[in-house]
């Protein structure tokens, strides 16, 4: 174990939390038992938490990683016979648009957290915010000598080709970057401007679709690409481990969204699923997410260091309702601009 996860189980343990406050939702005795978690989490997230979970609760965690678009196509294509329990990671509005795939389940800790981070849906549970934002390479920045501040600066031609983006019809954090141009540009997400903006983009691309959320932001380090379309936690994450990055938030404004968790429906392990929810929001996890990892915690009362605080950084306001509601429709426009621009 590392020492940082060592750091953290001994607070853990500290603070009294148990086998018996882990494993409250449920009606059995889960320690022995083996969670089969899938997610597109990057490392500095699961190392964090997993290694505490599972020294507290006795189960052992099982790790299926891939891509948020691949993860559910497979939960979909299991659906009769699932063989995970939990799918840790993604955005809201691709978790609600899916929401068939997730077993009811609202944790007791769920009225600890900030109102974002409430389950409103009875099956969906935020554990923290994860905001849009551009990741730059501060050496060819500075090479180029350009500036970017906003959405407006990626349209400079000196940048086409030199944008590393992912893919939005499968990425959840690549869909969040559409959904939050089209507000942050057109006001709405069915604006001429916000969508003139999309397709200008998209020719500034050039071509470029990288199917990895990690390996966007981690081209953008190598230095493969001037500016990635990204998240906040990712980067941050490369921001920590030395990388000559900067995270710009978009001058427009960014928009900041729950990255969830569900219980897949008719799992295996439906009480350790149950257990992993409660303590991944709990005040124990909530503060490693705060203080371990690069993520901003939901719960109330656990503050975030090293990050601005949101009343700092210019936002835009999503409307879940409505990207959950018109996903599709919004998935298939892009690819229609993206098709005809091959």
């Amino acid at each position: 174990m590392s020492s940082l996860t060592k750091y953290a189980a001994a607070t853990l343990l500290a603070a009294g939390v148990s086998l018996a406050t882990l494993a409250g939702a449920q009606a059995q005795d889960i320690a022995g038992s083996t969670l089969i978690v899938y997610t597109p989490n990057e490392e500095g997230m699961l190392n964090a938490l997993i290694p505490v979970f599972e020294e507290n609760s006795g189960v052992h965690v099982q790790l299926i990683t891939a891509g948020t678009g691949e993860l559910y196509s497979r939960i979909r294509s299991e659906a009769g016979n699932p063989q995970g329990d939990v799918m840790f990671g993604g955005g809201n509005a691709q978790a609600v648009a899916n929401i068939d795939l997730w077993a009811e389940y609202t944790s007791p800790e769920n009225d600890a957290m900030v109102p974002l981070g409430h389950n409103t849906t009875g099956a969906v549970t935020p554990y923290q915010a994860d905001g849009s934002n551009l990741l730059v390479n501060t050496n060819l920045i500075e090479s180029t000598g350009l500036q970017i501040n906003g959405y407006a600066d990626l349209l400079q031609p000196e940048l086409k080709g030199r944008i590393a983006f992912g893919d939005p019809t499968a990425s959840s954090s690549a869909f969040a970057q559409v959904t939050n141009m089209l507000k942050a540009m057109g006001g709405d997400y069915e604006s001429d401007a916000g969508w003139d903006y999309v397709a200008a983009l998209v020719k500034q691309l050039d071509g470029i679709s990288i199917g990895s959320s990690t390996q966007v932001a981690q081209d953008v380090a190598n230095g493969e690409y001037v500016v990635a379309l990204t998240y906040e936690p990712l980067s941050q994450n490369f921001v920590l481990s030395g990388a000559p990055v900067q995270i710009v938030y978009p001058e427009e404004g960014a928009a900041f969204l729950p990255a969830t968790m569900q219980v897949i429906a008719g799992g295996p392990n439906p009480d350790a699923a149950y257990a992993f929810i409660d303590f991944v929001i709990s005040e124990q996890g909530q503060t490693i997410i705060a203080t371990e990892t690069a993520g901003r915690p939901l719960r109330d009362g656990v503050v975030k260091p090293g990050l601005p605080a949101l009343t700092d950084i210019p936002t835009v306001e999503e409307d879940g309702v409505y990207v959950a509601e018109h996903r599709s429709e919004i998935v298939d426009r892009y690819r229609a601009i993206l098709e005809a621009n091959l």
